[in-house]
């Protein structure tokens, strides 16, 4: 008998994803303020019977860990060594255009019965990180992570689907003004972490980044109201100070100390919009390297005038993160040489060992192993 149950979810599946499952899409974010996006989404949920009914029937997914979509796991894993928030290119196109094909190898998509909805980011090789609104209310067994993506329209043979296992809201997220917008989602199993792939590094935990430049990544609309991008977009936005952000049209109370807005208060023009929800606003630290500073929460419509984007400020969170990923692998931030280091003559190496050295890194680059797609 529940086998007749479990064909009818598929054939509602099909049906809803062919009729209900996208058109909530392009809201979310457009309008941008908390009670609006909140509303999209719901919208976006119920479009699907289907969610209800795959609440009621049907095991969990396996997870390999053997723990339980409640339980936070514990267990430690042997991890090997790798580096977090170096880019896959030797320059960078800013100012709300394309990105290169994997610039950015901890971009991330959340999909909704297939279809793209909000980003996310990868801080580890189990979980990725994503803004609270953009899973608070969805059925977790539906949510499927993409990594290794580009151009929506296009998929790279690249791509790497995970299903999630859990999801964990911050305990004092709040629905009506957005604080601690900040979620975490635990995929059903690990991904290979690789030239091409890897997480970005986390802030450092007193940085405020006021009067520094970010960078933004996210499939959103080029324009306010536009379509999603097919393609992967960045833009270049400034940080604000707290006092600089609370005298645009927000005022003193909208906005917390756990959030940190970007853009061009008086002129406008650049900025985050609807379908970035949930993704990094990055910052290049002096080593080179990406910190994962905001998450793209919320604002009121895009690129205006005295309206920067809010993001939740990430550094108010790393111990919850760093308290909930115990079971993953992390990568460490790479060193940058000191000026001692710099200014000592190198050791000529003979050509020989040179040689073999190179053969044996090309020999142990980790490859990106294509994970197993939903159908």
């Amino acid at each position: 008998m529940k086998s007749i149950y479990l064909v009818v979810v598929l054939v509602c599946a099909v049906l809803d994803l062919g009729h209900t499952a996208t058109p909530g899409l392009a809201a979310v974010r457009a309008s941008s303020e908390p009670a609006k996006i909140l509303e999209s989404l719901s919208n976006l949920r119920q479009n699907s019977f289907l969610d209800w009914i795959v609440s009621i029937l049907g095991p969990e997914y396996a997870d390999p860990s053997g723990a339980s979509s409640s339980a936070i796991p514990t267990k430690k894993k042997e991890c090997p060594a790798c580096s977090c928030g170096s880019i896959n290119t030797g320059h960078r196109i800013v100012g709300g255009q394309e990105t290169e094909v994997h610039e950015y190898p901890w971009m991330a998509m959340l999909m909704w019965f297939g279809s793209f909805y909000c980003g996310a980011t990868l801080v580890n090789d189990q979980y990725a990180v994503t803004a609270a609104h953009c899973v608070n209310g969805f059925y977790h067994r539906l949510i499927t992570v993409r990594l290794l993506e580009h151009n929506r329209q296009d998929s790279n043979v690249k791509i790497v689907d995970r299903r999630v296992a859990r999801v964990l809201v911050h305990p004092n997220y709040s629905t009506r003004t957005f604080d601690s917008d900040i979620a975490l989602i635990r995929f059903t199993e690990p991904v290979r972490l690789g030239i091409d792939m890897h997480p970005v590094c986390m802030p450092l935990p007193n940085e405020h980044y006021a009067g520094q430049t970010a960078v933004v990544t996210g499939w959103g609309a080029l324009s306010e109201g536009g379509p999603i991008s097919d393609t992967l977009q960045e833009v270049e936005v400034p940080i604000l100070s707290q006092q600089e952000c609370r005298n645009s049209n927000y005022g003193e109370h909208r906005i917390t100390d756990n959030m940190i807005c970007a853009g061009y208060v008086e002129q406008g023009g650049k900025d985050s919009c609807q379908g970035d929800s949930g993704g990094p606003m990055h910052v290049l630290d002096d080593g080179q390297t990406y910190q994962l500073a905001g998450v793209v929460s919320w604002g009121e419509g895009c690129a205006k005038p005295n309206a920067p984007g809010v993001y939740t400020r990430v550094s108010s969170f790393n111990e919850w993160i760093s308290a909930n990923t115990q079971d993953a692998c992390s990568c460490t931030q790479a060193q940058e040489p000191t000026p001692e280091e710099t200014s000592i003559n190198p050791i000529t190496e003979p050509e020989e060992n040179s040689s073999t050295n190179a053969n044996s890194e090309e020999a142990t680059t980790p490859e990106i192993e294509e994970a197993n797609k939903l159908v």
